[in-house]
């Protein structure tokens, strides 16, 4: 009978039950028990998150498969997630930024794209309507316009273009200036001019709506239900080219 070595019998011994522990230890820590989330939510969102989660099988899913289906959220824009000690994982989650409400029930995000949720608030947003497919179309033509105006201090509150191609917008002030189809920046320049030098003249009278699809001018509709027409605007402003 052959005799092992005591000291190679303890070091078998000892490499066996390591490899037990580790072994224990990691099926330990496959076992989602718990979940933290963080990021900035109403209540109404972190209420929707559990529920979601709510509905998984926490000990038989994986941490990327929690991240993927947070993420697939329409309100959210992307989810980490990370293993935390010993048997749980951190959720942080971001929410879209959306910066203009779509066509009265959706909102467009950052990236131009459309989204439609009942768990974003907007606030204070400009309104962009258009055909389905024209989000970015409108979200470019938003930023082009609203840079000309910005500079004679007014803002867009709702932009519009029809199925046929027409633009339209209204200010905050009320304004309605309809623009055609073609020559965007030119009538957006003559609502403008026209809009500066009745300011300047001292004209009290509101404005209700501004029609710029003109050549050489934009015909004026005052709040009042009186019109300047097209010649009356341009003698009044002193101006015969626009």
């Amino acid at each position: 009978m052959r005799l092992v070595p005591v000291t190679a019998f303890l070091v078998a011994v000892v490499t066996v039950v390591s490899l037990l522990s580790f072994a224990v230890v990691s099926i330990d820590r496959s076992a989602i028990e718990r979940v933290s989330i963080v990021g900035d939510l109403s209540p109404e969102q972190l209420a929707s998150l559990k529920k979601n989660l709510d509905d998984l099988k926490l000990a038989e899913v994986e941490p990327a498969d929690i991240r993927e289906i947070v993420s697939d959220l329409e309100w959210v824009h992307h989810a980490n997630v990370r293993k935390g000690w010993p048997s749980g994982v951190d959720l942080e989650v971001h929410v879209e930024k959306v910066i203009a409400y779509w066509n009265d029930k959706g909102f467009i995000n950052e990236e131009g794209g459309s989204l439609y949720s009942n768990l974003i608030v907007g606030g204070d947003l400009p309104h962009l309507y258009g055909p389905v497919g024209s989000e970015q179309e409108v979200m470019d033509q938003y930023q082009q316009l609203s840079g000309m105006l910005s500079k004679y201090g007014h803002e867009i509150k709702v932009l519009k273009v029809t199925e046929r191609g027409s633009w339209s917008i209204e200010t905050e002030e009320g304004v309605e200036v309809l623009l055609g189809k073609e020559d965007l920046k030119a009538r957006m320049k003559r609502f403008l001019v026209v809009s500066e030098r009745l300011r300047m003249q001292g004209n009290s009278r509101e404005v209700d709506r501004m029609d710029a699809r003109y050549m050489n001018g934009v015909a004026v509709e005052f709040a009042d239900n009186n019109h300047m027409k097209l010649a009356e605007v341009n003698n009044s402003v002193g101006e015969q080219s626009l």
